[in-house]
């Protein structure tokens, strides 16, 4: 599960596409993340309940009969400069009704679209975030699976350019300069199926789940701008796929997602879930692979995080864990986890944290280092979401 499916309150959404597309939509209160997916979902929509064959490139598109699916590109780059960068281009999709529209109008729209970017330079020791919104219609915004794969927002995109190779693309011009993204990536590994074969559980009932998979250790190399000056990089990226009409149960207040990419070859994506009471939630499903295919499922009692920081928000004023202990006694990984650098809060449409890491620490004995990413939500108030 991926804590950015905050995407799914439409209304906010739907206020800025039907909007007529004239004037910017003026500043908006942050969404609260938990209580957008906390509410029912219309019975309209797809539900998960049994695993499904992936096909690929086909299942890479949109699945649009499914209330939510994102598209989630993360990256730890390091430049020709020696410095060490990260990156993160999201596309979401939220629908308002299941499938295509039956009107003629090829502006007419039933699946709206957001898409989040940044970049995280070590050398400048700052990080840029931006986002857009767009009806996916009129060639604005959308996402195909045959055929040939690509999810787009006007000029920021992720296409696929052959068989197990994509390029991601986007720039904008801010204050401080330009800030742009132009990498190839190459599948090193088949895709990693979370859960049950793909079928990711949110909740003790039936139906409440969604498909997830991801391509990890995505070799990567290109280019990175930030404030104008362009740096060629290269590196690993992480692409998450899912999409479901799931919504969280119990008292979940927010949570702490880890991507994990060791030099070994190990992967790792596992998640707390914390709830209103301080306790962690039994509803997450991680895993843990290794480079000779095997994977495991990671449950939340496997594991222990331990924050061994903290960091306060000069522009919001949320306090956000920064470093962390995380220990699997089972597989015997023991690894410490640090920001690349404290500030990588994504002052958006809505305020999340989603960082470049870097790792230390050991399995099984022997010393391992790495890189990743984080993604912390529903810090800053007890409703589990800034109000800004």
């Amino acid at each position: 599960m991926r804590p950015t499916q905050l995407f799914i309150f439409c209304a906010f959404l739907l206020t800025i596409f039907l909007s007529a597309c004239a004037a910017p939509p003026p500043p908006l209160a942050s969404a609260n993340v938990v209580d957008a997916l906390s509410g029912p979902v219309d019975s309209a929509f797809a539900r998960a309940y049994e695993p499904i064959e992936f096909v690929f490139p086909r299942d890479h598109g949109p699945h649009d009969e499914y209330a939510t699916e994102w598209w989630y590109y993360t990256g730890n780059l390091t430049g020709d400069d020696g410095g060490a960068y990260g990156y993160q281009l999201t596309f979401f999709r939220s629908a308002l009704a299941p499938g295509q529209p039956e009107r003629p109008s090829n502006l007419a729209a039933t699946q709206l679209y957001m898409a989040h970017f940044a970049v995280t330079s070590g050398p400048a020791q700052e990080h840029r975030a931006f986002d857009r919104f767009s009806r996916g219609a009129g060639g604005l915004a959308g996402a195909e699976g045959e055929p040939a794969y690509a999810v787009w927002l006007e000029d920021w995109r992720a296409e696929q350019t052959g068989p197990q190779s994509y390029r991601l693309t986007a720039q904008i011009d801010g204050a401080e300069g330009s800030v742009a993204l132009d990498l190839a990536l190459t599948e090193s590994r088949p895709a990693l199926l979370h859960g049950q074969r793909g079928l990711s559980q949110k909740g003790p009932e039936a139906g409440n789940a969604s498909y997830y998979y991801s391509l990890v250790r995505l070799e990567s190399q290109g280019s990175v701008t930030f404030d104008g000056v362009t740096t060629a990089v290269t590196g690993l990226s992480w692409m998450d796929h899912e999409f479901g009409s799931s919504a969280l149960s119990g008292d979940a207040l927010g949570w702490d997602w880890f991507a994990v990419t060791l030099d070994n070859g190990v992967v790792l994506m596992f998640a707390q879930v914390r709830s209103a009471s301080g306790q962690p939630q039994d509803i997450f499903e991680g895993t843990l692979s290794y480079p000779d295919g095997r994977q495991v499922t990671i449950r939340p009692d496997d594991f222990t995080l331990t924050p061994t920081g903290r960091w306060t928000s000069p522009t919001t004023g949320i306090e956000y864990p920064a470093g962390w202990q995380v220990s699997f006694p089972a597989y015997a990984i023991d690894l410490t986890i640090q920001p690349l650098i404290p500030d990588q809060e994504m002052t958006v449409a809505f305020v999340y944290y989603e960082g470049a890491t870097t790792i230390r620490g050991t399995m099984e004995g022997a010393a391992v280092s790495g890189r990743g990413y984080v993604e912390l939500t529903g810090y800053g108030s007890a409703a589990g979401g800034f109000q800004r």
